[in-house]
């Protein structure tokens, strides 16, 4: 019997230290996909890219309303 419950508790070990791992990662996903300053710097960095002729103003424009819908839901989420 302890044998079983040890080669279970080996096996186990392994799984549960990924689990953390994971929600390690989720956890740094979201503060990064919440965070409003990489936001506002992603959008500089467009504005930069459009007035240097790197992206068109079509490609300019959905990507500036994409990145202020994320902000705009960054700030609800942070009231």
């Amino acid at each position: 019997m302890f044998i079983l419950t040890g080669w279970l508790i080996c096996l186990l070990l392994p799984v549960k230290g990924l689990i953390g791992i994971f929600k390690k990662i989720a956890e740094m996903a979201e503060a990064e996909w919440t965070d409003d300053s990489k936001i506002k710097e992603e959008l500089l960095l467009l504005e930069d890219s459009y007035e240097n002729g790197q992206i068109t103003e079509e490609e300019y424009r959905e990507r500036e309303a994409q990145l202020m819908e994320r902000l705009n839901m960054v700030r609800e989420n942070q009231e």
